[in-house]
């Protein structure tokens, strides 16, 4: 009887710490999802730079470059006029090279947070007072595109 107990109690516990075993499964597709956009001023009050930060998850590892001239992050920056979004020459584009995330990991289901500098200034146009946004994607090197993400509508302080 001792001995069915004990064989029951091994059994119950190992299935119990297989049930905490985190495991997950994620899809091949980059997800990224926005999680904050900060501006940055110099001690003059000037505007400096910004940060953009978002969180990924990718089923098979393949983010990032494995040569770093390759770009694949970008943000969009865009302004509001009435109803239209429109982006603007003025402010650049910028695009970022995220280094390879696995290069000897078994476990190709990936996750984290990724944080973008918006530097030198100009963030924004100065040709006017509209709002502004940037967007955000990145291409996985399967060349698989994530959504695109934006920070909400920000004001020209």
């Amino acid at each position: 009887m001792l001995n069915k107990t004990k064989i029951s109690l091994i059994i119950g516990t190992a299935l119990l710490l297989v049930g905490c075993i985190k495991d997950d499964n994620f899809d091949v597709v980059p997800l990224i999802e926005f999680q904050g956009f900060e501006v940055f001023k110099s001690s003059e009050n000037a505007i400096d730079s910004a940060k953009f930060e978002f969180t990924f998850q990718d089923g098979d590892g393949d983010i990032g470059a494995i040569d770093s001239s390759e770009f694949n992050c970008f943000l969009i920056y865009e302004e509001k006029h009435l109803d239209s979004i429109i982006t603007l020459s003025s402010v650049p584009n910028r695009a970022y090279s995220i280094p390879n995330l696995t290069p000897n990991a078994k476990d190709k289901n990936i996750e984290g947070v990724i944080s973008l500098t918006i530097k030198p200034a100009p963030i924004y146009s100065l040709l006017n007072d509209s709002m502004y946004r940037y967007s955000c994607y990145i291409i996985d090197r399967a060349n698989h595109y994530s959504d695109t993400i934006s920070c909400n509508w920000q004001t020209k302080d």
